[in-house]
């Protein structure tokens, strides 16, 4: 089979299901509860053991679980509706359907994600489109609406929704991940019609064998009946919404769950002046949008994906090659802010770069991708990563054959994730600047 995503060229390199159960269990049991699946990213993931360790320190802490099921934190409906607006803005068909369920089974409604909006919804899809689109379009006016409606804790959880869909758009959508079977049956009867397809994230159907083989907890996870099965009812109708059954899985899980979040975030505070500091000691630079967080949980998750991502006892690419992935996608996406940031960070950690071939980077960055020349001086490993992470900064990504096979021959699956995934950390760090960007920006007037 030709492979027309990344996922696909890689697939042969992902790890079984059954090795991720022996290890990660509770993780994988608590998403099944959120989405009704275990997602197929976690095969690739885990090909890169940071990036696996990266997606699930950023879903539960950027999302308040297990606490916002019961009622902590943004309505959890509002917060699946701007995952859901957030993925549809970027373009993640992958997402799109993902968080589709997900606001489903917190509580959303069918009209709703048809865009049926009541006041306090407009204003959180408006916030949430903002956000996912590239180049963003987010106002000091959309803030001032959604404040409105929520208090000052309830909007960031609802941006904390978008910010981790920014993690999770660009790598599904870059790696064009196979979209489960049964993820497809849920949703594709209520938003076929607002222009949704599976796109490059349907694979073949001889693809599709359900998720597990073998038996968890007395029945086989796999793929939902299809609508044709249920007497015609259509799939959404399928999705059942929280109840006390989805508590006491959740509740089941959970000490596995979070002593697994204990033991990777060890050492990191969860204060944001603290956090940067030991960012600043252990990495060499910190990101300062971490200074305008609140949520205590999102500080701590975000500065430790920061320091592992950048550990260069972990990196399969080296550091200089992640200071280029970096400053590629904040020029593409026209963020100066992370741009300066990028630049600074390779001052620090890679000047070996040095300032003009930083000031080439840039320049290729920015050019027009049928005009763009990869720099002289790259190792074949840097231009490889350049040129994937010019492709996949848009949303949706500009991932092609061309770009495939330049990854393909040039690097390896771990490197591939491990590219991946810094980009999409990038994306995540993004949207959080663009929020506070747009929040504060009649602040010194």
């Amino acid at each position: 089979m030709t492979a027309n995503t990344l996922a696909q060229q890689i697939d042969a390199a992902s790890v079984s299901f059954e090795e991720l159960d022996k290890h990660h269990r509770p993780m994988l049991k608590l998403v099944e509860q959120l989405i009704g699946v275990v997602p197929n990213c976690d095969r690739l993931l885990e090909i890169w053991p940071t990036g696996f360790r990266t997606y699930n320190l950023l879903v539960p802490n950027l999302l308040n679980l297990p606490a916002s099921l019961f009622g902590s934190g943004a309505p959890k409906e509002l917060v699946g509706l701007s995952m859901y607006i957030s993925s549809r803005a970027a373009e993640c068909m992958y997402c799109s359907a993902h968080t589709c369920s997900f606001a489903l089974r917190r509580g959303a409604t069918p009209e709703t994600l048809t865009g049926n909006y009541s006041p306090v919804e407009a204003a959180v899809a408006a916030v949430a489109e903002g956000l996912g689109r590239v180049p963003a379009h987010l106002t000091k006016a959309d803030i001032t609406d959604l404040r409105k409606h929520l208090d000052d804790d309830e909007v960031e959880w609802v941006v904390l929704g978008a910010a981790l869909m920014g993690f999770l758009n660009k790598f599904m959508d870059t790696m064009g991940v196979e979209l489960e079977e049964s993820a497809v049956n849920d949703v594709k009867d209520l938003i076929t019609n607002t222009g949704w397809k599976a796109g490059k994230h349907a694979w073949t159907a001889e693809d599709v064998d359900g998720v597990f083989g073998d038996q968890l907890d007395g029945r086989t996870l796999g793929p939902t009946p299809t609508p044709s099965e249920n007497n015609g009812v259509p799939g959404y109708k399928q999705v059942k919404k929280d109840g006390i059954g989805t508590y006491l899985r959740v509740i089941r899980q959970a000490p596995g769950a979070i002593r697994r979040d204990r033991a990777w975030t060890k050492g990191m505070s969860s204060r944001p002046g603290v956090a940067l500091l030991a960012l600043e000691e252990e990495v060499g630079y910190a990101y300062t949008t971490l200074a305008s967080l609140n949520q205590k949980r999102a500080v701590r998750a975000i500065a430790t994906v920061v320091r592992d991502n950048m550990n260069p006892d972990d990196t399969t690419l080296g550091l200089g090659a992640k200071c280029m992935i970096a400053l590629v996608y904040a020029q593409v996406v026209g963020n100066e802010v992370l741009t300066a940031d990028a630049v600074q960070m390779a001052e620090r950690l890679a000047p070996e770069i040095g300032h003009r071939r930083l000031a080439a980077i840039g320049k290729f960055a920015a050019a027009d991708m049928t005009e763009a020349r990869i720099p002289p001086g790259l190792s074949t490993v840097e231009s490889a990563v350049v040129m994937l992470a010019k492709a996949a900064a848009p949303s949706p990504s500009e991932v092609n054959r061309i770009t495939i096979a330049m990854a393909a021959d040039s690097l390896t699956p771990a490197q591939i994730v491990e590219a991946v995934v810094w980009i999409s950390v990038q994306q995540l760090l993004h949207r959080l600047y663009v929020y506070y960007e747009a929040d504060h920006e009649f602040d010194d007037l």
